[in-house]
């Protein structure tokens, strides 16, 4: 009897450690030299990438393909030795690492006639290395692409309404910079998570210069909020319970 309340014991101690093991995500920098600078500024360029463990080998390689800046960006690292030198550092940041879901802000950063960046965001289940688009893990797309673009019209009209005050901008032209925006269901794919709810975004493309002129293009909408629109049977699930 004691043998057999000793092997459950373990059993469960097993189960335990199976559901809170996470994945570990650990930065690894690496300097990239240019042979043939264009300026002393471009002499080399920084990329921290993300080196995962706690996980199989072939699903940290899973993992660590749906995190590569060069894949997510674009770019080939090549490219930035030679002909493009635009990029100076890229890097990243884990917002979310719990239950078996991993989410990973990533970000580059570089200068050609002026500073510029550029960011992604990669949610996917930990278990297995598998990227969580939304067509896995929201149902109603529809309506929930709607709700987002309720919260981005209001953006867009408080904005507008402050260029009319602000004497650098009350001559902005409203219909060249933003015609008819509508946040729709494939704008869905640039979403984010953390312990909050879920952030989604929407590009406005606004040139350099009046930048600080663009509307809000940062949507969160709590668990609480997103829970009718969550698939019950997907990765989020457990979030929403």
């Amino acid at each position: 009897m004691r043998k057999v309340l000793s092997c459950v014991v373990f059993i469960c101690v097993l189960a335990v450690g199976f559901v809170v093991a996470q994945v570990r995500i650990a930065p690894k920098k690496v300097i990239y030299r240019r042979p043939k600078p264009i300026s002393q500024y471009k002499k080399s360029f920084t990329i921290i990438w993300p080196k995962v463990t706690g996980r199989s080998a072939s699903v940290a390689r899973k993992i660590e393909n749906a995190l590569n800046y060069e894949k997510l960006f674009d770019f080939t690292i090549k490219e930035e030795q030679t002909d493009m030198q635009w990029l100076e550092e890229a890097s990243y940041e884990v917002l979310f690492n719990k239950h078996n879901i991993l989410c990973v802000g990533l970000s580059i950063q570089g200068t050609a006639a002026y500073p510029s960046g550029s960011d992604r965001y990669v949610v996917l289940d930990s278990r297995n290395g598998s990227v969580a688009g939304p067509s896995s893990v929201f149902i109603d797309s529809e309506k929930l692409a709607e709700l987002v673009n309720k919260r981005m019209q209001k953006a867009i009209a408080e904005e507008v309404a402050r260029w009319k005050t602000d004497p650098d901008l009350k001559d902005l032209d409203e219909k060249e910079l933003l015609g008819v925006k509508v946040f729709q269901e494939a704008n869905l794919d640039n979403f984010s998570l953390n312990t909050e709810g879920v952030t989604f975004r929407y590009e406005f493309g606004f040139p350099h210069a009046i930048l600080g002129a663009e509307p809000d293009s940062e949507f969160l909408f709590t668990w609480a909020e997103m829970k009718p629109f969550i698939n019950p049977r997907g990765l989020l699930a457990v979030l929403v319970r």
